[in-house]
């Protein structure tokens, strides 16, 4: 008989540290929403920025969001990575203005509107949506 041996991880984090990241994250996101609707991100940053936003509030998932735990992994892990993506294509000077202004949103604003990434949502759909119907055609 064969037996594999998996080693687990353990990884503990509080929970007042883990909700300060996930505010990171939402704060970031907010901040390059706003970077993007002045239009100071050059063309590649803009793109990324536009696909970030709308994967986050695309309805559809790599990994659905009804799988306990690993339904948010993929928000978890692909969003601070184009966060951070887009973090190095952007001038600090930039990123730091609208880090602020994000800040500046969250407390005033009740509700963000994401006209932009319901938009881009829409569009990053057809699109895939066009280039799947002319691959099987």
């Amino acid at each position: 008989m064969i037996t594999t041996f998996l080693p687990t991880f353990k990884i503990t984090l509080p929970r007042k540290q883990l909700r300060k990241i996930i505010a990171n994250i939402f704060t970031s996101v907010i901040a390059y929403w706003l970077a993007l609707k002045a239009r100071s991100l050059g063309v590649l940053a803009t793109v990324i920025t536009c696909l970030m936003i709308s994967y986050a509030l695309s309805p559809i998932d790599l990994i659905p969001d009804v799988i306990p735990i690993l339904g948010y992994l993929d928000e978890l892990l692909i969003i601070p990575v184009l966060i951070g993506l887009i973090r190095s294509l952007t001038p600090l000077s930039i990123t730091e203005k609208y880090q602020a202004l994000a800040k500046d949103y969250l407390k005033t604003q009740t509700k963000p509107k994401f006209k932009l990434g319901i938009i881009a949502v829409l569009i990053t759909w057809a699109l895939l949506g066009y280039f799947a119907l002319s691959i099987l055609s």
